[in-house]
């Protein structure tokens, strides 16, 4: 099982986290988001075994890319309205891409059409996007047929793991909020705790 620590800011904060090698590391160039790093950010060398996301909302081609090469990042995570065209644009430049899905019913997966590396399920609370703590109603996923693995995020706590690992094409846990001790700042604890049970 893979896992993903999302919404990393401070540096020291990162290198501690990263000492833990999660497989994934996210970092959010959102503006609206508490955990947003900024235009000038750069992501520390982590270590070949976890790979660097930068996260956004309906950012341009353009920028995305040409933060993957300042920042430092191999994968994207888009939570706006992106559609294949711009999942296109990103995969051809190199970059893997995870598409997040906002989900409150099985509506919300049905008829899934774009072509992405992994889907990203998370809870969906109004106009909030991602970082909601709360957990949607995993049962949704056991209708999931499709080929492409997705992350699971919303509420994930040590708990729930278990239950989780269970879902059909599930690729990675996708944590954030619930081992925060403030936005944007990791409990070491917590992590070393998610990365023990996984």
């Amino acid at each position: 099982m893979k896992w993903k620590v999302c919404g990393m800011r401070d540096l020291n904060n990162i290198e501690a986290v990263a000492a833990c090698e999660p497989d994934f590391m996210g970092f959010i160039w959102a503006t609206k988001s508490p955990r947003y790093v900024g235009p000038d950010f750069v992501i520390p060398t982590l270590s070949a075994n976890t790979k660097a996301v930068g996260v956004f909302v309906n950012e341009t081609t353009a920028n995305i890319l040409a933060l993957s090469k300042k920042a430092g990042f191999q994968v994207v995570q888009l939570h706006g309205d992106e559609g294949q065209e711009v999942i296109n644009e990103l995969q051809a430049a190199g970059l893997l891409v995870i598409k997040a899905i906002s989900v409150a019913t099985d509506e919300d997966i049905k008829g899934l059409n774009l072509s992405p590396d992994f889907y990203l399920f998370d809870t969906k609370k109004g106009s909030q996007v991602g970082g909601t703590g709360e957990q949607f109603d995993w049962s949704i996923l056991e209708a999931y047929k499709l080929d492409i693995p997705y992350f699971l995020a919303g509420g994930l706590e040590e708990a729930s793991i278990k239950v989780a690992k269970q879902l059909p094409g599930l690729f990675a846990l996708d944590f954030n909020s619930k081992l925060e001790s403030s936005p944007g700042l990791k409990d070491l604890t917590k992590v070393k705790d998610i990365m023990q049970n996984i």
